[in-house]
């Protein structure tokens, strides 16, 4: 039989979204040595795939500290996936979290 992924088990539980946080934050793609835009660039699709499950809190988690790690590097590449990942929050932006997200992504500046 298959193993699922990590974020598998967890993933239907109200009360996970901060566990699953940190365990995705410890993962070798997040570790503190790999380069701003590549820990951005993961967390961005992290929160992409909140979208796609309809997880606020996922979307949330993931693209504020992706944001964080935009603003602390000033890289484009990581701005640009955030605001593609807003074309990806469908009914989602009707959560008041997701639609501030959706406006601090949008401070963001793309050279």
């Amino acid at each position: 039989m298959a193993r699922s992924p990590w974020w598998w088990s967890t993933a239907n539980s109200p009360l996970e979204p901060r566990r699953t946080t940190k365990k995705a934050l410890a993962q070798t793609a997040l570790a503190s040595g790999q380069s701003y835009r590549r820990r951005g660039a993961v967390l961005a699709d992290l929160a992409a795939v909140g979208a796609k499950r309809r997880d606020p809190e996922q979307v949330v988690a993931y693209g504020r500290e992706a944001i964080r790690l935009a603003q602390a590097s000033s890289s484009g590449y990581v701005a640009r996936r955030l605001q593609a990942l807003c074309d990806e929050f469908g009914p989602l932006n009707r959560d008041r979290r997701v639609a501030e997200l959706g406006a601090e992504i949008a401070t963001l500046s793309t050279p």
